[in-house]
């Protein structure tokens, strides 16, 4: 077990660190540019269509 001090501060290390990832991840995509990609609408609709 660890105490209430050290588990925060441990979430804190992995919403930061999964904040740089999503950044990162982000700025890749962005650098890639929206050829070929979906919005968010068009994807739920693919998504249904498959399931239906």
């Amino acid at each position: 077990m660890i105490g209430i001090h050290e588990y925060q501060c441990l979430r804190e290390i992995a919403e930061n660190s999964e904040e740089v990832w999503l950044n990162r991840l982000a700025d890749e995509a962005e650098s890639e540019g929206a050829e070929g990609s979906v919005s968010l609408e068009e994807m739920a609709a693919l998504l249904r269509a498959d399931q239906g």
